[in-house]
């Protein structure tokens, strides 16, 4: 049976369209303000900010600061050990650390606001290789402008932040960051 033009709808309808306008509407917000991840730029057009020297302390209390890496492709990775996502990147974090070490690549996995026993039993349980560091006051997250863990800013030998990504690492985002940084000028 067809409606006649202009005659009301029922309530079963009304209540599919609001249904349908929701999720519409739901998944027009969802993708409006989705954050992306910034895509190394190419070697020519490289407009990055200077690289801000935090300084930390390793988990054995030694003064460290980022600027003494220097060199270096810098995986610099704002985690916590209560951070689920956090957590699931670290044995990504480390295959990529192992397997591009030698190339001239390394982490520098900077805590947020925990205490050293905290943070090196799960280094030790999750079995990481990679630098941590402890940053009780929350001073790279600051410095860097981080809101949500985990934050990852990659950094060219030259000092300068190449790539900056809000939320969990996938691999192939590592592997996609850090092999053009190496094959830079300078690298290996």
């Amino acid at each position: 049976m067809q409606r006649e033009r202009g005659a009301a709808l029922t309530p079963d309808q009304r209540w599919a369209w609001l249904l349908v306008a929701a999720v519409c509407g739901g998944l027009g917000w969802i993708v409006a303000t989705r954050e992306q991840p910034m895509a190394p730029p190419a070697a020519a057009t490289i407009v990055a900010p200077p690289l801000v020297d935090v300084a930390a302390q390793t988990l054995d209390g030694a003064a460290v600061r980022l600027g003494d890496q220097r060199g270096q492709v810098i995986l610099l990775n704002l985690w916590a050990t209560w951070c689920p996502p956090c957590r699931a990147e670290m044995p990504l974090i480390q295959a990529a650390y192992g397997q591009y070490r030698d190339a001239g690549f390394t982490v520098l996995a900077v805590s947020q606001g925990e205490e050293a026993a905290t943070v090196a039993a799960y280094v030790r349980e999750a079995g990481l290789t990679f630098p941590v560091w402890l940053d009780a006051a929350g001073a790279a997250g600051r410095a860097y402008q981080v809101r949500a863990l985990p934050a990852s800013i990659f950094i060219g030998r030259d000092g300068t932040v190449r790539a900056v990504y809000r939320g969990p690492l996938s691999r192939s985002v590592i592997d996609g960051t850090v092999v053009p940084l190496l094959a830079e000028p300078g690298g290996s």
